[in-house]
This record gives C-alpha cells, structure tokens and sequence, in this order.
C-alpha cells in the first residue's frame, strides 16, 4: 500500500513538473521616466475573468508567472495611480517572453481611454497607438495598405505613401523586425490584412536610445504589424496574372512560411503598368550616384547624383515614360536560444526599363534681358540592381551583446538620349540650334561591413558602445557624346558651327574606415550625460578621361581640357559632448560635436596637390513636452556645414552638355546651415479627431550656389561659389475630424513654404524670392462592405520674383481635384473609380493648355470561399487624356516639362489568395 502511494506521488509531482515548465516573463516600467516598477500585481485570468494566478514584479520590475495548461486567457497589470493594462493571450503551452510592459499614469491619460467605436479596437500602450485589424472590415483579400486606410489618423496616398498624425511613416515592421527592407510598400502592398492581429503605431527611437534608455530625440515614425498566431504556422500569400490591350502585363506573387519566430518570404513583380513593387527610393542607400560628398559632422564621403545627362543612374520611376519593371526578393530571419541570437537576411534584384519621350521649356532671366529655350527628348535607360544584405545579433550576456551587418550591391545600367533643341532671345528670334546624342553603360559595385558591441553596466544609464565600419565603392561609367551646335547672330544669321564627337571614361572608387566611441554616465536619475569620440579616415580616386577621333576613326587623341585624374584623402578626428534630461512630462538634450579634418587633393596627371584643413562646430539642441498619451510639442535646433562636392571643386571643363558647361572652383568654402523645427501633434481616439503643425527654418552661411554667365549666343558657362542670405521657410497644418456620429470623415490641410537664395548671373548677384501656398480639403465616407468615397480639393499658388528683373513675375495657379468611390454589390461583386481633374493655369511663357481628365475604373469579381480568388477588369484612363507634366519655379528660370506616360489600356486580370495552417484544415 505505501509503495502504490509512492508511486501516486511521483506520478503526481511529475505531472505539476510538467504542468509548470511553461511560463510567462516580463518586466514592468514607467512609460514617462522608463524606470521599473516593483511590486506591480500581474494577473492571469481566464475569459470569463476567473483568476487564475498572480504574482507582484520584483524590484526590477521583472517577474515570472506560472502557466499551467493551454486556451485564451486576459492578462491584466495593476499599479497604484497608473491605468490598468489588459491584455488578450493564446498560450499553446509554451513559454513566452512579454518583454517589456509599459504603463501610463492615470494623469497623463485623460480622457483617452482603451474604448472606441468597438470595445477593445482601439488601444494605448504607453506611447504607443494600438488597432485590432478584425474591429475595421476591409474587403475578404485586401492587402495592408486597404486596412491602414481605414484606421483613424492613418492616411495612405496614391503613391503608397502612409501618414501617421502627421508625420511621414518610415519604417513598416512585421513582429518587430525589418521584413525585406525598410520600404513600407513591400509590405503593405504583398501582405494580407487577415493576417494581421494588431496594427502598432509609435515612434521609434533609435538603436542608441533603446540600447542606453537615454531619449536622445531621435525618433523615426513607426508601424508595427503583428501577425496572428495562426499565421505564424503554414503559409500564405497570393499570386496575381494579368493582360490587357494594348500589351500590358501586371503579374505579382507572395509567398510567406512563418513559424514562430522563423520568417521566409519571397515575392516576385512583372509589370509594364507603373508596379514595380519597391518603389527603390533607396537608391541612395546603395550608393546610388556618381559623385561624393564629404559630411563632416560624420566625416565620410557619401554618393550622390548630379543633374547630368551623361549619369546612368537611376532606377525609380515616377510616371515619366513608358516602364517595363521585373523584381524579386528572398527574405530569412529567426531568433534562436532564447532570442540570444537573431539572424535576418535579404535578398533582392531589380530591373527596369522605361522609354521616355518629353518637351521642356524654359524662361531663363538675366539681367538685360530673357531668354527661351526649348528642348524635345527621347530617351531609353536601363537599371539592373542585385543586393544582398543581412545581420546577426548575438547577446553575449545580459548587459552585452554583439551586432554585425553587411551589405552588398552590383549594378548595371544603360542609358541612350538624343536632344533637339533651341534657344530664342527676348523678341523670340533665333539664337541657337542643337542636336545631342549620349550612349553610356555603367557598373557599380559597393560593400559595407559593420560591427558595434555594447555593453551595459550594473549602474542604470552608464553604458559604452564601440563600432567600427568599412565601405568600399566602385564606379565605372563609359560611352559616346556627339552634339551639333549652331549660332546665329540678329540677323537671323548661322554665323558658326561648333560639334563634338568623344568616347568617355569615368571611375570613381571609394574606401572609408570608420570607429566610434560612446560612453554613457548617470548624473541624477533624470539627467545623463554622453561622451563620444570618432575617428575617419577616406581614400577616393576620380578619374575622368575625354577622347577625341583620330584620322584613322579611333578615340585615342586624349582631349586634356575634359580630362582628370584625382586622389582625395580625409582624416578627420571628432568628439562630443551631450546632456539629456529624461523626466516624466518633458524630454530634452544639449550638445554639440567638433571635428577636425585634413584634407588632400593630389592631381596626378599634373604632379600637384592641395591641402587644407578645417574645423567644424556642430551645435544641437531639443526639447519635447509631453502633453497627453497621444499629444506633445517638441523643439528642436541644429547646425551643421556641408562640404562642396566633388564635381564642384575639380577645376577641370565638363562638356557633356556643350551649351551648358561646368567649371570647378577649388577656393570653394563649406557652408554652415542653422535648422529649427517645432512639431505639435494632438490626437483625440473617442472622436477621431487628429491635429497637428509642423513650423521650420533653415539659414545658411556661405550657401554653396551657381555663378551663371549667359554669353549672346545663349551659352552657360556656370561654376559653384559662395553667397551669403540663403534661407527658406515651410509651415505645414493638418485638422481630421468625424463628423458628429456619422461615418463622415472631413480633412482641412494648409501647407506654404519659400524663402529668398541667391545666386550671381553675369556678373550681377540676384536674389529669388519665391513663395507656394496649398489648402486642401478632404471629405471621406466609409460604411463597412457597402460603399466608400473620397472627395479632395487641392489648389496650390506658386510665386517668383528675381531681383535682376523685378519687372518679370512670375504666378500661376494649379488645382488637382480628386473623386473615388468604391461599391460592394450583391454576389460579391465590387465596383470601384477614381476621377481626377487637373488643371494648370496659363502664363506668359507657357500657353498650352494642359487640363486633364483623368478617369480610371474596375469592376471584381470574388469567387470561393472565404472569397480567396478575384476576377477584375479595370481600364486606366477611360478619357485617353493623361499627360505627364511638371512645372518648377526656382532661381531665375521657370521650366515646364511635359512627357508621354501611362495612358489608356485594359487589364483582366485573376488574383488568388492562399494560405494553408492549422486555422484552416
């Protein structure tokens, strides 16, 4: 008998053994001061509110709570004079880390509490902005993008673009990690909106503030979208195949596998319609440019793209031309051990076609008189891009961790142009004749590796960071220029006759060593203090070679006057100090950097070199206050300098354009630019009701600006130099509101900016004034599954004056009004269209008349259940009437660009929504 309830026992402590492996950890802390809370009570209760266990944070506010069978559950953290936090959770009897909980003072929170038009849709985590994606219906199958539309103070543009209260949003995770890239399109766009559990919308700090606890200010307009658990196990995504007339194509597919905290995910685009699923405006990020300029305050070389015709690089589409788009990408991440070790890589290729034909008209205005040019174009570019790129993640210890990240380019590109164009004089009569042609190819190559080891110590706020970086680059560019130019005199006489006909060869390479030192120390418990010391050293190499003919018809006879060859080296030594004080309502830093930097200049070919060296001061300050869990103003100021170029330093000729020549200035000095902002934001959850104002300035000293000279024959010879009274201004409001209880939404946004820059033409300093002012109203109605439209009105003025010729004014007026409506029939079938009129306001120089229509329609077809396939046929401008166009007002010249684009097609095309879990056997 005793031996048979032995074994009972052991059977029985083996079972609570078992019953007890599965845990729920955490931390508790103060959102304001982000300090840990002891002796917080965690509770976990079932769904009908029946405790199950509880148990009070520790000092550092971390606790562990016992789990001991699977289901739903409510979590809920209590604190005195703090609101409650409450939580749903599916627990699969597995352990689970909560991180870190933050809660929020009863004060702070006023009125905005967790309810909404549903129970639970809305809530407010700390700082940050919670949805459930189930509370707002979108159609079975719509992608992220139609779900955030539908999210109060959310807007998405037709460009992909996503507002949150006002600010730009610019990263777009999924469970907390980049996915992809760092695009918001490629996942807002491939991802399904029943995939998503919670839409979180907060701003980020950067990796340096999360890893001190230190606000340093810096924050980057966040969303977060966090999957349902049952997507995390199986798979799904969606395959889209689309023809049209006259030969259009659009065919896209996504396929996700994740389980648990393993993420793959590979996509695929193939469209001639404008889809080229990144919208690859990190072409900068990759190197994306023929030349280098020096950043001091950082002190490396960056690339960037002159306006040169002969530059092949590209790579974005923006409604100009005719494009043929293919991309593709590979996606990997997974935590491991613990989330000790994280792992993420990309993998993605690109490669657009896009067959440009344009117009571009110009006033140019000097001193004495006006002159008019007019250009037609025809060009054909070519941008094939692979890119691999990924990190690892190692948390060496509890206070240390280890981070390494590479990321690899190689680039090719293609480009052919031809120019027809011609200059008048002010009484319209002919001052010159051109015809142009340009052929180049490209490579590019580009390579970082970095490294940054942190570690904290036991002492709150006292941390020490050290990272080390290298960048290499690789540019090569070669290809042919042919130009023809004639001149007449005010007879109307070809009085000469000047032609080119070269073979080019550019290279430009780059290797930057970078380290960096950071230590923080706790003065208080609100006030911190930073030390930081950098050293950077650049080696770049720019050659530049021009060829003309031989007898034989070869391009040997090297033409010196256009050709180069230079060496630039940087040391560059910086150091800082910053204090930043943390408190509960108010957030703020003060600092500044120093730098000293030699620089050297070697022409090799002449056997010369140049050298200088400067230091720079770098002063910045900001403060926030934090008015409400969803309300605060913030201030900020910043001053800098910018190196010139080094386009704009080489004291070489560069005829790529024989009517427009540059010429270097090596006595180019840095400029020094003061920046202020202040931001206010105000969101309201219980009425929707959103507000914010974003006010700045910029002046700068030394401004880098053109010298212009404009001979009688219409040539321009220009150079960089330095002017003094540069500064410009924006201020920017935006109001939403719903109306009443209805499901109307109605929007009132006022934007301005201008400013006066300077420049010198023939001789003569000129100051531009300018100024543009755009309201726009919006008004929206949404009823779930049944109809929706969007109406908005959007005038804009524009404004310029050149002080060489007060005289000549230049205004015009545009309105872009914009209609769509979208309704769900019976049978599943969907009717959806979009109008836009635009219209362009005449001026003396541009007569056209430029006024669109432009109307675009579809109409689907779901089928299945849960309607996972869809059959659409949608037309692009039923009208026929759409134009490319753009119009610019700066300086001393206005241009107008007009050019062929998108225009009328038909598209049938059939999209299949998959997905295969346990949710769905």
């Amino acid at each position: 008998m005793k031996r048979l309830l032995l074994w009972a026992c052991f059977i029985l402590l083996g079972k609570l053994a078992v019953a007890q492996q599965a845990q729920l950890k955490g931390s508790i802390a103060d959102t304001a001061e982000n300090k840990p809370l002891s002796n917080a009570v965690i509770s976990l209760l079932t769904k009908d509110s029946v405790l199950v266990s509880f148990v009070r944070s520790d000092a550092q506010g971390r606790f562990t709570l016992p789990v001991r069978s699977k289901g739903q559950y409510l979590l809920m953290v209590t604190y005195p004079r703090f609101a409650d936090y409450v939580d749903e959770l599916n627990l699969a009897g597995e352990s689970m880390d909560l991180g870190k909980i933050n809660l929020i003072r009863k004060s702070a929170l006023l009125e905005e509490v967790v309810v909404s038009q549903k129970l639970g849709a809305i809530r407010i985590k700390g700082d940050t902005l919670e949805f459930r994606a189930d509370s707002f219906a979108v159609a079975q199958g719509a992608n992220v993008e139609e779900l955030l539309k539908r999210l109060p103070g959310l807007q998405v543009n037709s460009k992909g673009e996503i507002t949150a209260q006002g600010q730009k949003v610019q990263k777009v995770l999924v469970d907390g990690e980049e996915f992809f890239s760092d695009d918001p399109a490629v996942v807002t766009q491939n991802l399904r909106a029943d995939a998503i559990d919670k839409v979180q919308v907060f701003d980020k700090k950067s990796e340096q503030a999360a890893f001190t606890g230190i606000d340093d200010g810096e924050k980057t307009k966040t969303i977060n979208l966090q999957l349902k658990e049952d997507k995390k196990k199986g798979y799904f995504g969606k395959v889209k195949a689309g023809g049209g007339i006259p030969g259009y194509f659009e065919n896209e597919g996504m396929i996700n596998s994740f389980k648990g905290k393993r993420k793959l995910a590979a996509y695929g685009t193939m469209a001639n319609t404008g889809k080229a699923g990144l919208s690859w405006e990190d072409n900068n990020k990759f190197g994306g440019g023929d030349n280098f300029e020096f950043n001091e305050e950082d002190g490396f070389f960056y690339s960037y793209q002159e306006n040169d015709e002969f530059n092949t690089w590209g790579g974005s589409y923006r409604g100009e031309g005719l494009p043929k788009a293919w991309t593709g990408g590979v996606h990997f991440s997974n935590k491991m051990d613990g989330d000790r070790k994280h792992i993420n890589g990309n993998y993605q290729f690109y490669k657009q076609n896009v067959e440009t034909e344009g117009r571009t008209e110009s006033q140019y205005i000097l001193p004495d008189t006006l002159y008019f040019t007019d250009q037609l174009r025809k060009t054909f570019t070519q941008n094939i891009r692979n890119n691999l790129n990924g990190f690892y993640d190692l948390k060496l210890d509890s206070l240390s961790s280890l981070k390494v990240t590479v990321n690899g380019s190689y680039a090719t590109a293609s480009n052919q142009s031809s120019f027809i164009g011609r200059s008048l004089n002010e009484d319209k009569q002919l001052v010159n004749q051109n015809i142009r042609e340009l052929e180049s190819d490209g490579t590019r190559k580009q390579l970082k590796a970095s490294a940054i080891w942190r570690k904290k110590f036991k002492k709150q706020g006292r941390t020490i960071s050290i990272n080390y970086d290298q960048t290499y680059s690789d540019n090569s560019t070669d290809g042919y220029l042919k130009a023809i130019n004639q001149f007449y005199n005010s007879l109307g006489e070809n009085f000469r006759r000047d032609s080119v006909d070269q073979f080019k060869e550019n290279q430009q390479s780059s290797n930057v060593f970078n380290s960096k030192v950071s230590y923080t120390e706790p003065l208080s418990k609100k006030l911190f203090v930073e030390f930081n010391y950098g050293y950077r050293f650049t080696r770049s190499d720019a050659y530049r070679s021009s060829f003309n003919k031989s007898l034989d018809g070869k391009y040997v006879v090297l033409d010196s006057l256009f050709s180069s060859n230079y060496e630039f080296d940087y040391n560059t030594h910086s150091g800082g100090v910053n204090f930043r004080w943390n408190g509960k309502l108010v957030t703020a830093s003060i600092g500044a950097n120093i730098s000293n930097t030699g620089f050297t200049q070697k022409d090799l070919d002449a056997d010369t070199s140049y050298r200088y060296s400067f230091i720079n001061f770098f002063p910045k300050a900001n403060i926030r206050f934090k008015l409400g869990a969803q309300r605060g103003l913030s201030m900020s100021y910043n001053g800098n300098t910018r190196q010139p170029t080094l386009q704009q330093i080489q004291p070489i000729l560069e005829n790529t354009d024989p009517l427009n020549i540059q010429v270097g200035n090596p006595n180019l000095k840095q400029e020094f630019r003061h920046t202020f902002n202040l931001f206010f934001n105000d969101y309201k959850i219980l009425t929707s009701r959103n507000m914010y104002v974003n006010v700045g300035a910029n002046l700068t000293e030394d401004a880098i600006s053109a010298s212009d000279r404009v001979d009688s024959v219409g040539r321009r010879v220009y150079q960089f130099v330095n002017v003094d009274g540069n500064f410009t201004y924006f201020a920017y409001g935006g109001y939403w509101t719903r109306i009443g209880k209805s499901k109307f939404n109605a929007n009132l946004n006022l934007g301005m900016n201008g400013g006066k820059v300077n420049n010198i033409i023939n001789g003569v300093k000129n100051t531009n004034t300018f100024a543009s002012f755009t309201p726009s109203v919006g008004l929206s109605y949404d009823k779930e599954n049944k109809v929706n439209f969007w109406l908005d009105i959007k005038p804009s003025y524009t404004f310029s004056k050149s002080s060489i010729r007060p005289d000549v004014k230049t205004r015009y007026w545009t309105v872009d009004n914009e209609l769509s409506s979208t309704v769900y029939l019976p049978k599943s079938f969907e009717l959806s269209t979009k109008l836009t009129y635009s219209w362009r306001q005449k001026t003396d120089v541009f007569t056209s008349d430029l006024n669109v229509w432009l109307w675009n329609a579809y109409v689907a077809k779901k089928f299945w259940k849960n309607k996972t396939g869809e059959l659409r046929l949608s037309v692009n401008d039923i009208l026929n009437q759409n134009i490319g166009f753009q119009r610019n007002a700066s300086s001393n010249f206005i241009t107008e660009n007009s050019y062929n684009t998108l225009r009328r097609y038909w598209l049938v095309s059939f999209t299949w929504n998959f997905s295969r879990n346990p949710a769905t056997k």
